[in-house]
């Protein structure tokens, strides 16, 4: 894989992670926070924040992953390239 494309995947990842942070700290703020839903009638409303903060904390786990094994495999590479030097 390219560097250009390394950077371009990275660049992409990084701003999935900042919209995922933001609907979290959305989600947490209407969930738990002073914005809190205190209508019994609207606690479905609530509930659906709560599992928007679930899964986008799930797919921020997995972009994290992600770049984790990127990272991991230009280390391996990089490494690779030093010992046939």
């Amino acid at each position: 894989m390219s560097s250009e494309s390394r950077e371009e995947i990275q660049s992409a990842r990084d701003e999935a992670l900042a919209a995922l942070n933001e609907v979290v700290d959305h989600a947490r703020y209407k969930s738990f926070g002073d914005g809190r839903i205190r209508s019994p009638e609207k606690e479905r409303i609530r509930l659906k924040y709560l599992r928007v903060m679930v899964s986008a904390l799930d797919s921020r786990r997995q972009y994290l992953a992600d770049k984790d094994i990127d990272e991991l495999a230009d280390e391996v590479e990089r490494l690779k390239e030093e010992y046939e030097s």
